[in-house]
């Protein structure tokens, strides 16, 4: 949609893994995309979690297929997801297209 707020981000995304990372912590953390027209990917590399970098890396990706298929890849969990902490940032995993509605109308419920 068209709708810009301050919570897109907590209602639409696609996350292959969703963490407080800080992808500055190292010079071997990177974010790269690629798009050869067919897919488009992002990966996370060497990422680590903010405060928690003893943990070690996190790498993995999320690929989005032309034919509307979406694909998570996961090549370094160092700990189980749901011990990571979501104090500082939400930890998801997962898709939401949720939208927000600025002006409801008697005419839409």
């Amino acid at each position: 949609g068209d709708v810009i707020h301050r919570m897109l981000t907590a209602t639409q995304y696609i996350a292959p893994l969703m963490a407080n990372f800080n992808p500055s912590y190292s010079q071997n953390s990177t974010v790269q995309y690629l798009d050869n027209g067919t897919v488009f990917v992002v990966q996370w590399d060497k990422v680590y979690l903010q405060g928690k970098e003893d943990m070690g890396s996190f790498t993995f990706q999320a690929a989005l297929h032309s034919s509307g298929r979406i694909v998570f890849g996961y090549k370094e969990i160092p700990v189980p997801v749901l011990q990571i902490s979501a104090s500082q940032h939400p930890v998801k995993a997962g898709l939401s297209d949720a939208f927000m509605v600025l002006n409801p109308s008697p005419d839409v419920p």
